[in-house]
């Protein structure tokens, strides 16, 4: 497996060759945020993700060490995909882009009913950016922990 090619040595532009294409950001915020990790959960991604896009997402982000890949326990057609430290870490970007967005594009993004388990409810109901961030990495931490110990 390759890990993702780097242009140059300028820190954004790495931080965009491995996190900023379509869609490593929306399926790390599945796994972190709807605690999906499998193939199946992941491929039905509202946004539509195509399974060849999917696959060759999922194969960088291993090489890349965001994610591991492990053999289900009683399924050996079924991989487990989990954010390892590194993975969980990009919450901190997201937290970034969500405050972005709820700041200058609230309008666009409010639903009637307002949807409580929408991210962007969450985000914005959460007592600060730093309890989001915390309670966010320890939900998921926890949620590891218990599936990879069957």
């Amino acid at each position: 497996m390759n890990s993702t090619p780097l242009r140059s040595h300028c820190p954004i532009t790495t931080g965009i060759d491995v996190i900023g294409d379509k869609w490593t950001l929306l399926i790390i915020r599945h796994m972190l945020f709807r605690q999906q990790y499998t193939y199946g959960q992941l491929l039905e991604i509202k946004e539509k993700i195509a399974s060849k896009v999917l696959a060759e997402r999922l194969r960088t982000l291993v090489a890349d060490g965001l994610i591991e890949k492990r053999n289900h326990p009683t399924n050996k057609k079924v991989f487990l995909y989990t954010l390892t430290d590194k993975g969980i870490s990009t919450i901190e970007i997201m937290t970034k882009i969500i405050n972005f967005s709820v700041t200058h594009y609230r309008s666009q993004m409010i639903t009637k009913p307002i949807d409580k388990t929408k991210l962007s409810y969450i985000y914005t109901h959460a007592k600060s950016e730093k309890a989001f961030i915390k309670d966010t990495k320890t939900a998921y931490i926890k949620f590891r922990k218990n599936l990879l110990n069957f």
